[in-house]
């Protein structure tokens, strides 16, 4: 049977209610709403990000403001596509369009589509409507999203994280940051509440900015089994849909923990758990499509470009993946995540700092994290940096120590962030 557009009037509540929030099935169970990095709305927009981010509910705050700004609530339709087949909401977006003149479409989980791209090509060519689109499965995003030259997608396309600390200060604590500068007077007004963004700091470490566990610790002071088990779920997931083994992923996702802030490379991983380093790198830049994990190469500095073949280091895009990854492993308790968060804050932290300096400067496609971001290791001076960026034709690096601050020279700047 077809599906017409009156059919989705469940999930389109502002349709019929001027309180729709109260019946919406994502707003109404949603405790707490986080502000996020506000992204422009443009004749074509796409969202990549792993699943649970927050990005249905800032679609919903997207449709929110813009009936607050005066746009027709029937002018708006939104669309669950994991519901649908491709050629469903083809036609229940047509029909949409024909009847409003254009419109504002919100397209979810378009990647749970079949040739999705082709449904987006068709419709960004008649041009009337306003598309926004999100997926959880960025690999599948990434694959073909890089096929819409022409389509009104270039400089339109926009990656999702988790809260960075600075959104997770501002929506926990009312809190705006500075722009960070050691010696701005701005950072001095905050030395007197040091000792509360160091509870904040830890929270944020335990919670990694995935809205859900942010919400979890905010009531129950812990990370519910369930959320922990969504983020297995998710890892698992990615890599079950591209044919992976999941004993295969168990025996790479221990050695990573192992390896900490450490170097490691694909031979070691791959001697130790009796596989192909070749099948240890497709396990590892899969994830990293799946934004679970950067791969960190290191510098040539004097050619400014990336040894290949070198040792790498991991940074887990949020804290709270290695910690799910520890539960999944051990099948321990809450209070075994707590004494593994806590022997490994300094690796979580400088994780953390890592993954925000790459979303500072990323933009996907045409600055890449591949283009900036490594670190930096010398086998002859026997010195080290966790982060080395390459931003104008210069190196800058960054050196994360919660302990004791040892100064070393470096070939290049290098800022040392403390406690």
């Amino acid at each position: 049977m077809a599906v017409k557009l009156s059919g989705l009037s469940s999930q389109n509540p502002w349709w019929r209610d001027a309180d729709w929030h109260r019946i919406d099935p994502d707003m109404k169970k949603i405790e707490h709403l986080f502000e996020r990095k506000e992204i422009p709305l443009k004749k074509v927009t796409v969202v990549r990000g792993i699943r649970r981010v927050g990005k249905t509910v800032y679609t919903k705050m997207l449709i929110e403001r813009l009936i607050r700004e005066g746009v027709k609530p029937r002018n708006i339709l939104y669309i669950s596509c994991d519901r649908y087949s491709a050629r469903e909401v083809k036609n229940i977006a047509e029909e949409f369009i024909l009847r409003t003149d254009g419109g504002y479409l919100f397209l979810d989980e378009i990647t749970s589509l079949h040739e999705w791209t082709t449904l987006i090509k068709q419709l960004a060519e008649e041009g009337k409507a306003t598309l926004f689109a999100t997926g959880s499965n960025p690999v599948q995003i990434k694959k073909y999203s890089e096929r819409l030259p022409g389509r009104g997608i270039e400089g339109n396309e926009y990656y999702m994280s988790p809260l960075s600390f600075r959104e997770f200060l501002r929506s926990r604590r009312g809190i705006e940051l500075p722009s960070i500068s050691p010696i701005s007077p701005e950072m001095a007004d905050y030395i007197p509440f040091f000792d509360d963004f160091q509870r904040e700091l830890y929270i944020y470490t335990l919670t990694g900015g995935f809205p859900t566990a942010v919400s979890d610790y905010i009531k129950h002071e812990t990370v519910r089994d369930e959320t922990m088990e969504m983020i297995m779920r998710t890892l698992l997931g990615v890599l079950s849909k591209e044919g992976k083994s999941e004993e295969i992923a168990r025996g790479i996702l221990e050695r990573l923990l192992a390896a900490g802030a450490g170097r490691t490379d694909y031979q070691t991983i791959a001697k130790d758990i009796g596989v192909h380093h070749n099948t240890v790198r497709d396990y590892l830049e899969l994830m990293e499509s799946a934004r679970i994990i950067y791969v960190l190469k290191a510098w040539d500095i004097s050619k400014k470009r990336q040894f290949p073949r070198k040792e790498k280091k991991i940074v887990f895009q949020s804290s709270l993946i290695p910690l799910a990854i520890h539960r999944y492993i051990s099948g321990g308790a809450w209070d075994d995540t707590l004494d593994f968060a806590d022997r490994n804050m300094e690796w979580l932290v400088e994780s953390a700092v890592a993954s925000h300096l790459i979303w500072s400067e990323e933009v996907p496609i045409m600055r890449e994290k591949h283009a900036f971001a490594g670190f930096f290791y010398s086998s002859s001076s026997k010195i080290e940096c966790d982060f080395l960026m390459l931003k104008n034709g210069a190196f800058y690096g960054f050196e994360t120590k919660f302990g004791r601050l040892r100064r070393r020279k470096y070939p290049f700047p290098v800022m040392f962030i403390s406690r």
